[in-house]
């Protein structure tokens, strides 16, 4: 594999990389990564069996389309490639430090020139991403109600299905889910998709995010997942209100959104996150 990764760096760097040192930094749910070096410029290495190309395809073309917009920051991507058994994701490493509270609410205000960049009136994207490792429809539709019952919500039920995971009836949950949402009709925004404490670091005076999921959808999604787990500093949450005030409803459609992602969470990890999502569903009868 390391053959072709110097390959692909040599490409974007124009000269041959060669790789001096390397250590694995990280095994996550489904990837391994390195941290590689040539003396001159460190390189971020995902990497996996050569079938996941598709999806480090799918998650370099996120992160340019983030980038393209030239408000919250991401990693630069230096490309995407396979060996023989591999396949790989080549990113800028960034020196991460903690987060902090006077980064994170410049962050709240490039949060919301994001969320009002673009001007497409449909709901979805391109091309399918992900969730983690978790596959993430992106049909278009032009009813957000829809879009967000049908892709999201039934979409992660039927998998926990699949994984003898029951919440219910999932036809009356997507149309109790669509009902409550029937009279929301928001500006499609670009979304993060994936936006949390976790997949966010400080580097020097910036606050850089990854592993997006992203595509067109309400603004809300994105502050709603924030704060579920480990919210972000008030400041964040204070800046981008002041930026891009929310609509009135955020707070009734917030556990909706939420839901979203405790589905995903409970087929993957189990555990606390299938009592949080039962009572979300409950709340909604």
């Amino acid at each position: 594999m390391w053959k072709s990764v110097s390959q692909v760096l040599a490409d974007q760097f124009g000269a041959y990389y060669n790789i001096k040192e390397k250590a694995k930094v990280h095994h996550g749910e489904m990837h391994e990564s390195w941290l590689i070096n040539d003396h001159i410029q460190p390189v971020f290495v995902k990497s996996n069996e050569k079938s996941y190309r598709s999806m480090f395809r799918a998650e370099a073309d996120q992160l340019a389309l983030l980038a393209a917009t030239n408000t919250i920051h991401v990693p630069q991507v230096y490309g995407v490639g396979c060996s023989q058994n591999h396949s790989f994701l080549l990113l800028e490493a960034l020196p991460i430090e903690a987060v902090e509270e006077d980064a994170m609410a410049e962050f709240g205000r490039q949060l919301a020139r994001l969320h009002q960049s673009g001007a497409t009136q449909k709901y979805g994207l391109e091309f399918d991403t992900w969730l983690g490792p978790v596959y993430q429809p992106n049909e278009w539709k032009t009813n957000w109600a829809t879009f967000f019952a049908e892709q999201r919500i039934g979409w992660q039920l039927q998998i926990c299905k699949e994984k003898s995971i029951q919440f219910g009836d999932i036809d009356e949950i997507i149309r109790t889910v669509a009902a409550r949402l029937a009279k929301h009709k928001p500006q499609p925004a670009l979304l993060h998709g994936n936006l949390w404490i976790e997949n966010c670091a400080k580097v020097g005076n910036k606050i850089f995010t990854y592993d997006p999921a992203c595509y067109w959808g309400d603004r809300e999604c994105d502050l709603a997942f924030s704060e579920l787990f480990e919210p972000f500093p008030a400041s964040f949450y204070r800046s981008y209100q002041q930026s891009y005030p929310l609509p009135e409803g955020y707070q009734a459609r917030k556990p909706i959104y939420q839901l979203y992602y405790l589905l995903n969470f409970s087929h993957r990890f189990n555990g606390n996150y299938i009592n949080l999502t039962r009572k979300i569903i409950n709340s909604l009868s």
